[in-house]
């Protein structure tokens, strides 16, 4: 371990060992990770996760931590939290940015320079490299619609390289950095965003902030929304009508603001989240005859 975390002071990386992942938790849940970094640039990231893979290390790479559940007992390899590499760059009508700049800030972004495209990312809890991963998206909009190039570090090769355009694979929530986690590592990427006026673009993210915060559960820890949206139904809406607002395991509830919210409402643990999420599932299942697909990741 010495001789590893030597390796990262000498590349600049900020390391913690017996790091609480709670901290790090939009949910306020987790254990601890025996190595936590904290790369500050794309170029350290890359040189971090060389540095844990060459020496076979687990990697688990984190954005904010705003739409996974930390498990109880901790990881025993290395969070890599992306959140401290925030370059960006507009050029025209494209935004590149690096993983870790939050969505709400590529949002503010876009509105500043008029232009239009990332209204819907406002107030997204993540970052551009989470929003990517999992095609985050929110109000008719989603990352696959304006992100035409993203950059990765491939672990197995060592290489840095592109996917663009249909071969980012972007689905429901999910991407080509999904579908071969945890080979692919985002670094940054690409949006093509297009001139709009700044006064229309600022009432659109004004809006959606208001809709966001009168009808989502912002007050509570929280994952977001916990299920994909089932084809033709809403899923808060399957879970209200099924009668299981306020359905509650240990310190995780279904929110009664918005059903489709699981809520820390007190010392909840990632056991109290699975078993609630199993809960939801089969008695929806039960009364619908839908099968809800959880879009949070239990790590």
């Amino acid at each position: 371990m010495e001789k590893l975390l030597r390796s990262l002071e000498k590349a600049g990386i900020v390391w913690e060992t017996v790091c609480p992942l709670s901290e790090h938790s939009s949910f306020r849940i987790g254990g601890f990770a025996a190595l936590a970094i904290f790369p500050k640039t794309k170029e350290q990231l890359s040189e971090g996760l060389a540095i844990l893979v060459e020496r076979e290390i687990p990697i688990t790479v984190i954005g904010k931590g705003s739409n996974v559940v930390f498990p109880d007992g901790g990881l025993s390899g290395a969070a890599v939290f992306t959140d401290r590499c925030r370059t960006m760059r507009i050029d025209g009508e494209r935004i590149n940015a690096d993983a870790g700049v939050s969505l709400s800030t590529l949002a503010n972004a876009a509105r500043d320079a008029s232009l239009s495209g990332a209204e819907f990312a406002f107030g997204i809890p993540g970052t551009v490299g989470g929003g990517v991963f999992m095609n985050a998206g929110a109000f008719g909009g989603c990352m696959g619609d304006i992100c035409v190039r993203s950059e990765y570090y491939d672990t197995q090769s060592g290489k840095i390289g592109f996917f663009e355009g249909d071969a980012q694979g972007f689905g429901v929530r999910t991407s080509v950095y999904e579908n071969h986690s945890p080979r692919y590592v985002i670094l940054g990427a690409e949006m093509q965003l297009k001139e709009g006026k700044k006064e229309s673009i600022s009432a659109a993210m004004s809006e959606y902030w208001s809709r966001r915060r009168t009808t989502q559960p912002l007050e509570y820890p929280s994952a977001g929304s916990v299920f994909k949206r089932p084809h033709g139904y809403f899923a808060g809406k399957l879970i209200e009508d099924c009668g299981l607002k306020g359905l509650t395991v240990g310190g995780a509830r279904v929110s009664e603001k918005h059903a489709g919210f699981i809520v820390n409402v007190g010392g909840a643990t990632a056991e109290d989240v699975k078993r609630l999420v199993e809960k939801i599932r089969s008695e929806v299942l039960l009364q619908t005859g839908v099968e809800l697909e959880c879009e949070i990741r239990f790590l």
